[in-house]
């Protein structure tokens, strides 16, 4: 029997879950929305499990606005991905392609859960709606953890987790790159 010359790992439906999330800026402050873990003293970024027969995209808004209570849109940005264009006039290589006002997810996550169990958690970049009002949270969600927007370089230095910091700088860079002063 024939196997792949790639290293694979398969899973089915009852060992995976997906998430979605997304850096959320405030364009007119230059500020990144956090979340504040109150419980482990944690700074951490808004994501949530996709439900069934929902877009990931659907998903990133939804799970921003519910728990950092702003209206919101993904953004539309100039960045590099190895997904072909929309409409294929030919067959590319599989390589990197940079693309002009995209919105696809900009970063993807596996955590291993277990032996057999694993999260993919996709993001996205995404900007407060600031011409609408926020919207209440939850009061339970309210005891769990608090929102809070800071500066580029400050969100950078509150950010608990190296692999979110890194994923910031890149939503940084790609936004920049996207709408320049």
């Amino acid at each position: 029997m024939a196997s792949s010359k790639f290293t694979t790992e398969q899973y089915t439906s009852e060992e995976f879950v997906e998430s979605v999330g997304a850096v959320l800026f405030r364009m007119s402050t230059h500020e990144i929305c956090i979340l504040h873990m109150l419980k482990n003293n944690e700074y951490v970024l808004a994501k949530g499990r996709r439900n069934c027969g929902e877009t990931r995209q659907d998903t990133a808004v939804r799970e921003l606005t519910e728990e950092c209570g702003f209206p919101c849109h993904l953004l539309h940005v100039n960045m590099s991905t190895r997904a072909p264009p929309a409409i294929e006039d030919e067959q590319l290589g599989d390589e990197a392609r940079c693309y002009s006002g995209i919105c696809e997810p900009f970063t993807l996550q596996v955590r291993r859960l277990g032996e057999h169990n694993v999260k993919l958690i996709w993001w996205y970049i995404a900007a407060v709606n600031e011409d609408e009002p926020s919207h209440d949270r939850e009061q339970l969600e309210e005891d769990k953890f608090a929102v809070e927007f800071y500066s580029f370089a400050d969100v950078l230095e509150k950010l608990t987790f190296q692999m979110d910091r890194d994923m910031v700088m890149k939503a940084i860079e790609i936004v920049t790159n996207t709408t320049p002063e």
